[in-house]
């Protein structure tokens, strides 16, 4: 399927995905009296969490028979990624440009948004093999290669 015919059910599962950050970071933040950083951290964990399974189980859905550890792992990067450019992100908002924390939030959340298309399209539910496949089959090619 084409990127751009992805983009709809992907933006679908994303409004999941920050109806779940943004609920767990408002109770947070006004129910449990969480700081705004660490209320932000934590929401980004749960939306974290929607946007792997439903991605993976309806915007890429031709490509569930990869593995689920292999997905993880390519999300867990993109995430450890995403997750530092989010907070960032935020602290620049909040304490550099001295944005309240909502509207901090959403501009750390829509610059991620558009990275993760490109980077889940591109890699995370991508066929292709990952980095340590190709490099096991490179030095096995080479190692078959010297004793021949």
């Amino acid at each position: 399927m084409r990127p751009i015919l992805r983009f709809g059910p992907y933006a679908a599962v994303a409004l999941l995905s920050a109806a779940g950050d943004w609920l767990t970071f408002s109770l947070l933040l006004s129910l449990a009296g969480t700081a705004s950083l660490p209320g932000m951290m934590a929401a980004r964990i749960v939306g974290g969490l929607i946007s792997l399974l439903g991605n993976r189980h309806w915007t890429w859905k031709a490509n569930r028979h990869l593995a689920l550890a292999r997905n993880g792992r390519r999300f867990l990067l993109l995430y450890a990624v995403s997750y530092g450019a989010s907070v960032a992100l935020f602290t620049l908002a909040t304490r550099g440009l001295g944005l309240p924390p909502y509207p901090a939030k959403l501009s750390s959340d829509t610059a991620c948004f558009i990275l993760n298309f490109v980077v889940m399209n591109g890699y995370v539910f991508h066929a292709r093999q990952g980095l340590g496949q190709l490099a096991r089959q490179s030095f096995g090619a080479l190692h078959r290669a010297r004793r021949s």
